[in-house]
């Protein structure tokens, strides 16, 4: 439930000395917002209702979204609370609890995929041989092979008995069957410090697969960018951008934009990539930000304020924030982030913190060549 918290926060929680990123790292002029932004009440309502009644999924953070075959939608969940819900809208202390899972969300009709059973619900992937209390996986971003939904892996393990003691150790690929989500494989990674799967990219244009990954150096976040062939995430042979160059060495990786979250997402957005994060050059930043670039590659310039979360403050923040292109048109942009508290106790207090938001961001977006704007609402 403390997923990759915001790492300026966690410094702060536990007394280390953090030095704000320079104010100049992004600077650039200022242009005329020509957005606005709103709650999409149709997906709040349609996740609150099936959380609230449904007595199987209660809440959870990430909230990637991959389109399956046949039309369906597999929505990527990390940290998940199953059960039911109260009357007075707290969770029991007793709710069953898991490091991921996933929504399917035909038409309007959800259902939740967990491994072990409906009775004694266990995450859908589990690094092998592990006790889940000390290493587990979180999801990253996933892709559709064929009939495969390829999801991508983060191995945390535990370092100390804190809430915040644990380390990211390793990446990996999960392949479900697309029909019924059951896991067949996980595939490792090679070595890399970075933390892939933060955001995936299919380009038919050039037919890569571009992976999105961060370096999270605590108070400083930076994206990377990997890439290999469509259709062979598990197999191919991965490339790594490489100061202008693609290298095979994970390590010659090198660092595409500053500032990001561990999640986000890149989108081709009236006419150009569009890079959604939540705004990493802050401590407990409440906001929603996107860069704009020519090339997949970069440079990501524009910085642009998109929406400012309303739940931010006290011991609640909000953080991984992405756009989700499936849901939107070529003027609306659906954007999500996630909602948490740094007391655990105020989760099964109020059932509606720890649940993703879904906001619509509508209108023409700034071309992102040299300005900054904040929303207009």
């Amino acid at each position: 439930m403390f997923r990759r918290i915001p790492a300026i926060a966690t410094a702060a929680l536990t007394g280390l000395a953090v030095l704000a990123v320079p104010a100049t790292t992004h600077a650039a002029p200022s242009c005329a917002p020509r957005t606005s932004a709103s709650v999409n009440q149709e997906l709040t309502k349609r996740f609150n209702t099936y959380a609230d009644t449904a007595g199987r999924w209660t809440g959870a953070d990430s909230a990637y979204s991959v389109p399956l075959p046949g039309g369906s939608d597999a929505w990527l969940y990390s940290d998940t609370f199953l059960g039911t819900v109260n009357a007075d809208r707290s969770r029991p202390k007793d709710s069953p609890f898991v490091h991921n899972s996933i929504i399917v969300d035909d038409d309007g009709s959800l259902s939740t995929r967990t491994g072990g059973t409906t009775a004694a619900p266990e995450s859908l992937a589990k690094v092998a041989g592990a006790d889940e209390s000390q290493r587990w996986y979180w999801f990253g971003d996933g892709t559709v092979e064929g009939d495969r939904l390829r999801v991508m892996l983060l191995e945390f393990e535990k370092t100390g008995s804190g809430v915040f003691d644990f380390k990211f150790s390793g990446n990996a690929v999960a392949t479900f069957d697309a029909d019924d989500m059951s896991l067949t494989s996980i595939t490792d990674l090679p070595t890399s410090p970075v933390q892939w799967g933060s955001a995936i990219y299919e380009d038919p244009s050039d037919g890569y697969t571009y992976v999105f990954g961060v370096e999270d150096l605590q108070a400083d976040k930076y994206a990377h960018l990997a890439r290999v062939p469509s259709g062979s995430l598990t197999t191919g042979e991965w490339q790594y951008f490489a100061d202008g160059q693609w290298s095979d060495d994970p390590a010659a990786s090198s660092r595409v934009l500053q500032g990001v979250s561990n999640e986000f997402s890149v989108t081709r957005y009236q006419g150009r990539f569009t890079l959604v994060t939540g705004d990493a050059t802050e401590s407990l930043s409440s906001k929603i930000v996107m860069y704009r670039g020519d090339d997949i590659t970069g440079p990501y310039t524009g910085k642009t304020v998109l929406y400012q979360t309303p739940e931010t403050g006290g011991n609640v923040f909000t953080y991984n924030a992405k756009a989700h292109p499936e849901y939107g048109d070529d003027n609306r942009l659906l954007v999500t982030y996630n909602v948490n508290s740094f007391v655990g106790d105020d989760l099964y207090a109020d059932v509606d913190i720890y649940r993703p938001r879904y906001v619509d961001v509508e209108g023409e977006i700034p071309n992102g060549r040299g300005c900054s704007s904040e929303p207009s609402a």
